[in-house]
């Protein structure tokens, strides 16, 4: 059940949470969670939430760079290396893909 007076901050209160409200805004805000614990549960949630986003932008950033750094290596190296075949994806060889015994190979 809603708290009386809530309605006009619960929008806000995915904002505060990233620390993006300023002002008056945050301000008021601010003085509402103080006197109400719903409103405090229900930030508490979204602190979760918005650092689950952080560590998952922050893992995604790292990932990119991490591709942007493989390509130019393969780049550099283009026209030397071994003939196999086999292409890397993801850290996983595309022999792997499909076991020992190969696509549509019987074992």
């Amino acid at each position: 059940m809603e708290a009386s007076g809530c309605g006009e901050y619960r929008p806000g209160l995915g904002v505060y949470a990233l620390g993006r409200l300023a002002g008056a805004e945050a301000e008021a805000l601010s003085a509402h969670l103080r006197g109400c614990p719903p409103c405090r549960a229900e930030l508490a949630e979204l602190r979760g939430v918005a650092e689950l986003l952080a560590r998952t932008a922050r893992a995604a950033g790292r990932h990119r760079r991490a591709g942007r750094a493989a390509r130019a290596r393969e780049s550099e190296g283009a026209g030397r290396g071994s003939r196999s075949g086999a292409s890397v994806i993801g850290g996983f060889s595309g022999a792997c893909a499909y076991g020992a015994t190969g696509r549509g190979r019987s074992g």
